[in-house]
């Protein structure tokens, strides 16, 4: 089944906005309905919940009704209207100029949820931590950034999550060199690794050999 194709970021998210009718036909055949969906419907974009949410503007369906709980402020009005949505439908986008065009608008939209700053991460620097953790947790803190905002980095949720929750544990000291090359690039940290003799050695290679552990 084909889906909409428009965006939309909101608190933080980009998500995929469809319309009522896909959405219903979702629901019919029972198809598992993704947290980073919305719906459009009468104006504006609802993100869809797996449970009833009175105060906080989603959409909610059974298999015998579906609910709506609409914006009420201005603030919301404005939020979750449907302007607000990068469209990559037929519609919209007739030539490659057209989509790259809004793919540059979705990339702004995306960059500037980065800076918003609900929650600063402060990742706890223990004595016992390893010195590779230690530079990656500074390197981190040092961005004085809501850690949510890079959430969609990550792999997956269950990445970011489990990634987040290691970071904080005051009794987890180390880091493995694969989740440090994850977590660094999530973050846009850029990590090198350089290889060389130790000073005074049997053998040596005579080389240097470097390496940027972060690129994709």
């Amino acid at each position: 089944m084909k889906l909409s194709s428009k965006k939309i970021v909101l608190d933080n998210l980009t998500k995929d906005v469809i319309s009522m009718d896909e959405y219903n036909r979702l629901i019919k055949m029972s198809v598992p309905i993704l947290d980073d969906m919305c719906v459009e419907d009468n104006g504006y974009v609802y993100p869809i919940s797996k449970q009833y949410k009175p105060d906080e503007v989603s959409v909610y369906s059974t298999n015998e009704v579906t609910v709506f709980t609409d914006p009420v402020t201005n603030e919301d009005k404005e939020k979750y209207s449907i302007k607000n949505c990068i469209d990559f439908g037929s519609d919209a986008i007739k030539n490659l100029s057209d989509h790259i065009s809004q793919m540059d608008k979705l990339k702004s939209l995306e960059e500037s949820r980065l800076t918003i700053v609900n929650d600063e991460l402060s990742l706890p620097i223990n004595e016992e931590d390893t010195p590779e953790l230690k530079i990656i947790k500074e390197a981190i803190n040092d961005k004085h950034i809501d850690a949510d905002s890079y959430k969609q980095k990550f792999p997956s949720d269950s990445d970011f999550n489990n990634d987040m929750r290691a970071l904080k544990a005051p009794d987890n000291n180390s880091i493995s060199f694969y989740k440090a090359k994850r977590v660094l690039n999530a973050f846009d940290i850029e990590a090198e690794l350089i290889i060389r003799d130790k000073k005074d050695v049997i053998n040596p290679t005579g080389k240097i050999y470097r390496i940027i552990l972060t690129e994709e």
